[in-house]
């Protein structure tokens, strides 16, 4: 609750989102908490932590007859549950910008956020490759413009996360001192609109 950064992309995750439970945090708000009781949690983990509703990701130098035993030694043992309700809920299409200021005695932070698809959709590596291209390292697009170059910024970073549902593409800048936050704004629509107009660079794209 303390960080400008949660404060603010909570803020405009729930404006972005109307009606898909992506409206909400994870572990939801303050007051849902305080409201909980123990049986909602045990009932809530027993629904969601399931083996039917889980993915072991293992990575390094093992051998597949180990990571196997192992997987039957610690996990087979756990019993399935009932598969919970699908979400079937579709996101009303947004038919114009919608913007959120929230209050807070810091430097002004922006976080810009574009509606994009799943992850499942085939545009998901080229919004992946895109935002390395505009934040990945010092000499990424927006780091180099903005904090580098033009001052403008004192941190400037994208985000896009894997998603079972349609998402969003995000962008996350602090405003450098003396600086008007609308400037940063403008200036970073600039660099998009510059890939939008002449692509990415060969040297970018084997950079990432």
């Amino acid at each position: 609750e303390n960080s400008p950064w949660n404060l603010l992309s909570q803020s405009v995750q729930a404006v972005a989102f109307q009606e898909h439970p992506y409206h909400w945090p994870v572990i939801g708000y303050e007051d849902d908490m305080k409201n909980w009781k123990q049986a909602d949690c045990e009932r809530y983990f027993k629904t969601y932590y399931a083996p039917n509703n889980c993915v072991v990701v293992v990575s390094g130098n093992v051998k597949f007859a180990d990571v196997k035993r192992m997987a039957e030694k610690y996990l087979e043992p756990i019993p399935a549950q009932p598969a919970y309700a699908p979400v079937h809920i579709t996101e009303p299409a947004q038919t114009g910008e919608k913007r959120i200021m929230v209050q807070k005695e810091v430097a002004p932070y922006l976080h810009i956020v574009y509606h994009v698809q799943k992850t499942k959709n085939e545009d998901y590596y080229a919004l992946d490759i895109l935002s390395s291209v505009l934040s990945a390292g010092n000499s990424s697009r927006l780091y180099s413009s903005l904090v580098d170059k033009k001052q403008l910024a004192t941190q400037v970073f994208t985000n896009y996360s894997e998603s079972f549902d349609p998402t969003l593409f995000k962008l996350y800048a602090v405003t450098n001192k003396g600086v008007n936050e609308t400037d940063l704004e403008k200036a970073i629509y600039e660099e998009i609109e510059k890939i939008k107009k002449d692509g990415i660079s060969e040297r970018e794209l084997q950079k990432i």
